[in-house]
């Protein structure tokens, strides 16, 4: 019975050792570690991607994520929430694998991990803050921008431990780093006019010095300078080589979905389909009924917007624009054509709720500078995407549609010349004189009555061509007519 106790008690015993071992004891190759790839482009699609990611990743409790990074940078407003992002992890170590490049925002978001490792001959650095001018050139921005951005870099180095001023000539290209190597110290890192202004008698308590960066030029490492200035662990093959190096396990290796891929090449076009959309909207207000062009219109804006909403750069607060501002576009077509109040104030809603969408605040905030600047960069965005989507119709109109051969013609060829002066016909027209629409009334159009064609307008209401119409109303030169249907 002895023996029959111990096996009854032995499975529940090893059934709770095992539950409350660590997990490192649970594999057979040490620490157990997650892969979350930070790929492509900077943008919001990449963080929505990372924040899904690492909350997953962290439900499995590893003992490390590790962020595998290859990119060019992108988005500074997107790099910025990544590095909040990664900060926040607090569950376990971030490690930073640099696979091919971490460039621009790509040393910027490596910089904000704990630890970094990196394949050979990848480069790290060149995060000089940079916008497009008016010429269509690159331009660097400004101090004001560099400030808070080094500023951004030198606190991410403080915190894990990477050479504070080095991090900082890769934002500015004033500086110049010069390395100082002590007799029996640390290596010291100066910048260029730092060292400069040293005296000869400080200078020889270093046993040598090696400019790291010359002023007027942004820092960019490669994995073994990297590895010899403190930032990197050391450089490998690949990633299967760091991970057997250091014995670790991987536990579950992230990849973005369908739908987030969709939602980020939806965001390269997003000016494409403003355009789009607001040329749409103008030709369906020029030429009302629920045609295509309305649900063309609607359908590209809605996607546009719906693309940052997918990933929550856009709230409920943009939502409730972007359709207030369809609503009043439509009562503006259908209700009270003619007036421009309501289609006013409803493309100033879609406008506004396209430009907040952009950017990942509801409200502008004054005190960070670059967010302020890309407010107006996605006004000008948004703002010129309409105008320019009113001009191309009217210059179709005018240079290329009348010159399409035959039977590809799609507007009327109809000229005026048996048009009579409105203030001649009005004088000879009756109220209640029956005619017939020759274009549509919105309010103001063509009527014809007797085989005369005169200018008329209706009282807000929408007559389609050919509709019957009747004078109800003559005010001097005006002629105020109304459905005959209507009427009768």
């Amino acid at each position: 019975m002895r023996f029959s106790a111990i096996f009854r008690v032995l499975p529940l015993t090893l059934a709770i050792v095992f539950q409350a071992a660590p997990d490192t004891m649970r594999t057979k190759t040490g620490k157990r570690v997650i892969v979350i790839p930070v790929e492509e482009e900077v943008d919001y699609g990449l963080h929505a991607f990372l924040k899904r990611a690492t909350a997953e990743a962290l439900k499995e409790k590893p003992d490390y994520l590790i962020y595998k990074v290859n990119t060019y940078g992108g988005e500074l407003h997107s790099a910025f929430d990544i590095v909040d992002l990664l900060l926040s992890v607090k569950e376990c170590s971030t490690y930073v694998f640099v696979e091919k490049k971490a460039i621009s925002a790509g040393a910027l978001i490596s910089l904000a991990c704990n630890r970094m490792a990196m394949e050979k001959g990848t480069t790290i650095g060149d995060c000089a803050p940079i916008t497009q001018s008016q010429e269509g050139g690159i331009v660097m921005l400004g101090e004001k921008i560099q400030s808070p951005l080094r500023a951004k870099f030198s606190n991410l180095a403080e915190r894990n431990g990477y050479p504070s001023l080095l991090s900082q000539a890769m934002v500015t290209a004033e500086l110049g780093v010069v390395a100082a190597f002590s007799k029996d110290g640390p290596t010291q890192y100066f910048t260029a006019k730092q060292w400069e202004n040293l005296g000869a008698g400080e200078k020889k308590a270093f046993a040598d010095h090696k400019f790291i960066v010359q002023e007027g030029q942004l820092l960019t490492l490669t994995d073994q300078e990297a590895e010899q200035y403190g930032f990197s662990q050391g450089s490998f093959a690949d990633l299967e080589a760091f991970l057997k190096h250091k014995s670790w396990t991987v536990i579950k290796t992230f990849a973005t979905t369908w739908s987030e891929d969709m939602v980020r090449a939806i965001g390269k076009f997003a000016p494409l389909l403003m355009l789009i959309g607001f040329g749409a909207l103008y030709l369906e207000f020029k030429t009302p009924g629920l045609s295509i062009f309305g649900v063309i219109g609607v359908l590209a804006l809605a996607v546009a917007f719906g693309a940052k909403y997918a990933v929550g750069l856009a709230d409920h607060t943009e939502l409730l624009l972007l359709v207030g501002g369809f609503l009043l576009f439509a009562v503006e077509i259908y209700l009270v054509p003619g007036t421009f109040i309501a289609g006013g104030i409803g493309l100033v809603l879609i406008i506004a709720a396209l430009t907040l969408s952009m950017q990942s605040f509801t409200l502008p905030d004054p005190k960070m500078p670059w967010e302020l600047q890309d407010m107006v960069h996605n006004l000008a965005l948004t703002f010129g995407m309409a105008a320019l989507a009113l001009l191309i119709p009217i210059l179709g109109a005018r240079y290329v549609l009348p010159h399409l051969p035959g039977r590809a013609k799609v507007v009327s060829t109809a000229t005026l010349k048996d048009a009579h002066s409105p203030a001649i016909e009005a004088s000879a027209i009756a109220l209640g004189a029956v005619g017939v629409a020759k274009t549509p009334l919105h309010p103001f159009g063509k009527a014809v009555f007797g085989g005369h064609t005169l200018e008329v307008t209706t009282r807000g209401e929408y007559i389609e061509t050919g509709r019957r119409v009747e004078v109800c109303q003559i005010q001097g030169q005006k002629v105020v007519v109304r459905s005959k249907e209507i009427a009768a």
